[in-house]
């Protein structure tokens, strides 16, 4: 080569080598002046909700885990409350509605001849006597007479007789406060009595329906008599 020529290869300038220097990377940043279009479509694209990633599966596991753990101790908490706040076992249930309730000793130990019409300390210092007679009889009815002597030391107040029969219908009683039962009578001292004193008596009179006979039972203020007589 001659010292001097000029080469018009070196001096050809590269193609397109500023262009491609200048223009490299412009398609990744924004114009100097992008536009009023441009800057609403920016806005509105940063606005778009982004895709939610589903949660994975050991964070549900996890999740669920707990919440159960919790569930459980507090249904645990709640039964120790229940059973610390229950009432003391009293060792025997109370009676319910309609149980009956057995007698105690001190009912069974009631005073004797306490019944209808009478005392404890009138009963419990008299002793009395009760006899039975045939007046008439009949056919269809009889009479008869009962008495009832105090032979204790207390005046016999309020008392109250009570005779049954076996086959009779009492149809009266004289002197006496009374009133018929299925197979007897009830006779009671009448309100103007004053009772019957030591060593002193009375005698019921009464008619009955049908064949003459004697009480099968007596009872005297509540309580048994053994019939003197026939």
């Amino acid at each position: 080569m001659r010292a001097g020529r000029r080469d018009p290869l070196a001096e050809r300038p590269r193609r397109g080598g500023s262009r491609t220097r200048e223009s490299r990377g412009a398609h990744r940043a924004e114009p100097a002046n992008p536009g009023g279009l441009a800057a609403v479509g920016y806005f509105l694209g940063s606005t778009v909700p982004k895709r939610v990633q589903p949660p994975r599966l050991i964070n549900v596991l996890l999740v669920s885990g707990v919440t159960l753990a919790l569930t459980l101790f507090g249904y645990s908490t709640t039964q120790i409350y229940l059973r610390f706040s229950d009432p003391p076992d009293s060792g025997s249930p109370a009676p319910g509605a309609g149980e009956r309730v057995p007698p105690t000793a001190e009912a069974d130990a009631a005073q004797p001849g306490t019944g209808p019409g009478g005392s404890a300390d009138s009963a419990s210092s008299t002793v009395s006597v009760v006899s039975y007679e045939t007046v008439e009889s009949s056919a269809t009815g009889f009479t008869g007479a009962v008495t009832v002597t105090n032979t204790g030391t207390a005046v016999l107040a309020d008392w109250e007789l009570a005779l049954e029969f076996a086959d009779a219908t009492v149809t009266s009683v004289r002197d006496v406060d009374w009133r018929a039962t299925e197979h007897g009578v009830v006779a009671r001292a009448p309100d103007s009595s004053d009772g019957l004193g030591p060593g002193e008596s009375v005698t019921l009179s009464f008619t009955a329906a049908g064949t003459a006979q004697a009480p099968v039972t007596c009872a005297l203020n509540g309580r048994p008599c053994d019939l003197a007589g026939e």
